[in-house]
């Protein structure tokens, strides 16, 4: 009987989490089905498994534009910081795909020329659109099993906001520097505010590797970039991470994802590169919830969760990071500490570089409110720091 009560008890936790995971509604999960409260308390009883489940979520069809993923549908950050200062198209408006892309996609097998097309940079010296430095000033690369033509390339980013996320920074005009430098008061974003932040293995146009990544679950879109010299690239591009967030808590949720065969085509910044792999996840409790929704949803069964982090007072884990989105400096990223220092004085961004020992680190925990003397918060939204002067 002793061993089998700890069995039986295990058994039931087991069917509790399966439970949650299939009957979970995604029907306006983006608001919290209108219950702040009752989503985090059930937040608070398995913070991975609901991070799991919004991860489904949004990666389910777009019921308004059933070409599309529900994440696809958000506003990418550069279509809201705009490289003249000037104020975003509507929400539901997307840009103009330019038409060398859409050119050069009619000549891509599989391609289709009308479809949806990620911004994946702009590498051209002083662009305000960067698609491949990390916080770190550096850029992951693919190697390893890469094919030649893709070993060297840079993963690439992409940012987006959900519409409350758009509409408090429509409302508060700081998509702008000007908007920034006039601001009064700290920012509080609603409840209901989202972000990601995607990363991505570029394909070009090799069907052959293409393939290859589709039959790891690499899930493949469509995609350009605009290189040093001006020339765009258009082609497909593999999900390889994924960072999402939101404001169900004070401090943001904060949850990543990343494909399990990454180390196969990213690769260190050392003499002699080697396999890029997360060292700070999957953490246990990631593990215990990974299998059965990746055994759930197979669409999505190749992706991960690393982990979730959402207490100021006590974030634990202490190190959260994405192997595809902060590379080189897992052992000292903390994605709430890092953005929990988002702020600004008299124009000038709160820095978060710590220098030690002939280098920089980041912040592993939240700072005192004393070293925030004078500046107005952003909460936790660094990306505002892309918003730019209008002119």
């Amino acid at each position: 009987m002793r061993r089998t009560i700890p069995i039986v008890l295990g058994m039931l936790g087991c069917l509790a989490q399966a439970q949650a995971a299939s009957t979970f509604e995604c029907k306006d999960f983006l608001n919290f089905a209108g219950d702040r409260e009752g989503t985090f308390k059930s937040f608070q009883q398995d913070p991975d498994t609901m991070a799991w489940n919004w991860f489904v979520c949004l990666n389910k069809p777009d019921p308004s534009k059933s070409s599309q993923l529900l994440w696809e549908s958000f506003k990418p950050s550069n279509e809201v910081y705009l490289s003249n200062g000037g104020p975003p198209l509507p929400y539901n408006m997307p840009a103009n795909v330019p038409v060398e892309v859409t050119q050069a996609a009619g000549g891509i097998p599989g391609m289709d020329p009308n479809g949806l097309f990620l911004n994946l940079g702009d590498d051209r010296d002083g662009s305000t659109n960067n698609g491949i430095q990390q916080v770190d000033g550096l850029a992951l690369y693919m190697g390893n099993k890469a094919p030649p033509a893709q070993a060297g390339q840079p993963v690439r980013f992409h940012l987006l906001m959900g519409e409350q996320t758009y509409n408090y920074i429509v409302n508060q005009k700081v998509y702008n520097r000007n908007g920034l430098s006039t601001l009064t008061t700290d920012l509080v974003f609603p409840a209901t505010a989202w972000e990601l932040k995607t990363s991505w293995l570029w394909i070009g146009g090799d069907a052959t590797f293409k393939q290859q990544l589709a039959t790891q679950g690499y899930y493949i879109a469509q995609g350009f970039y605009i290189d040093k010299m001006g020339n765009y690239h258009t082609g497909f591009a593999g999900l390889s991470g994924m960072h999402v967030i939101n404001k169900l808590t004070e401090g943001w949720v904060w949850t990543t994802f990343e494909n399990r065969h990454n180390p196969d085509y990213t690769v260190t910044n050392q003499p002699k590169p080697q396999p890029m792999t997360n060292t700070t996840g999957p953490t246990e409790a990631a593990q215990k919830v990974n299998p059965q929704f990746q055994q759930q949803n197979p669409t999505l069964a190749s992706y991960e969760l690393i982990g979730v982090q959402y207490n100021p007072d006590n974030p634990e884990p202490k190190l959260l990071a994405n192997s595809q989105l902060e590379s080189a400096f897992q052992s000292s990223s903390s994605c709430l500490a890092c953005h929990n220092t988002a702020a600004i004085k008299k124009n000038t961004f709160f820095d978060f570089a710590i220098p030690q020992n002939d280098g920089i680190v980041y912040p592993t925990a939240v700072l005192p409110p004393s070293d925030f003397d004078g500046y107005h918060k952003l909460d936790y939204v660094w990306s505002l720091k892309r918003a730019q002067w209008q002119r």
